[in-house]
């Protein structure tokens, strides 16, 4: 996944503001040939959302929470990820391309579950059970099927949430197709309107740093 790789990169990304995100990030690119954009569900759906003809090289990306560690903003890059259907180590030739190309980025340890993480109970608890730096929802179901199909691909994401604050109450927020539910989205924000506050504003940083790190690596792909 350097300037010298002659396919394009396809990015995966969960559908809505991350998909716009990388979506600007490709236009920004100024070249003749654009790399492949994937939207997918959020969550577990995405894995069974996958098209058949997905080609190398493959960088699953978009937003994650911080387990500890890492700000909002931060560039990242897997190593692991896991869930509690097992550990997946990924390939370490794709990540190292990518964290050359982004020399700010960590490479981290990570893992997934199905539902957006809140408190900072749970992401105690996770980061002790899976040894994990971060969490998403989607990326151990996404890893174990492109292994599945002996696709190579990396990991690259940034955090939209730091591991000492609670977010509003958003663990209904996505449900099992992977659809964002706005009277659940609405409901938490009434509950918890300055930690809403926090949550936004938290998620426009994240969803800058995304864009300006995915042109990086798509400038370096094409």
């Amino acid at each position: 996944m350097t300037a010298s790789t002659p396919a394009l990169a396809t990015f995966l990304v969960p559908r809505g503001a991350e998909a716009a995100a990388v979506r600007r990030a490709l236009a920004s690119t100024r070249s003749d040939a654009t790399p492949r954009l994937i939207a997918l569900p959020a969550g577990r759906a995405a894995a069974a959302a996958l098209p058949s003809d997905i080609e190398e090289p493959i960088i699953v990306t978009g937003l994650c929470g911080a387990l500890r560690g890492y700000n909002v903003g931060d560039v990242v890059v897997y190593r692991r990820i896991c869930d509690a259907g097992g550990s997946i180590d990924l390939d370490a030739a794709a990540a190292a391309a990518v964290a050359t190309i982004l020399p700010d980025a960590s490479v981290v340890d990570a893992c997934s579950t199905d539902h957006v993480v809140t408190t900072v109970r749970e992401r105690r608890d996770l980061a002790a059970r899976y040894a994990a730096d971060v969490v998403d929802m989607e990326g151990a179901q996404l890893a174990a099927a492109l292994v599945a199909r002996g696709r190579r691909f990396a990991m690259l994401r940034v955090v939209s949430d730091a591991a000492w604050r609670d977010l509003p109450p958003l663990e209904r927020a996505i449900d099992a197709r992977g659809r964002l539910d706005p009277i659940q989205i609405a409901f938490a924000f009434v509950r918890r309107p300055a930690a809403a506050l926090v949550f936004v504003r938290d998620v426009r940083t994240a969803l800058a740093a995304l864009t300006v790190a995915v042109a990086a690596v798509a400038r370096a792909e094409t």
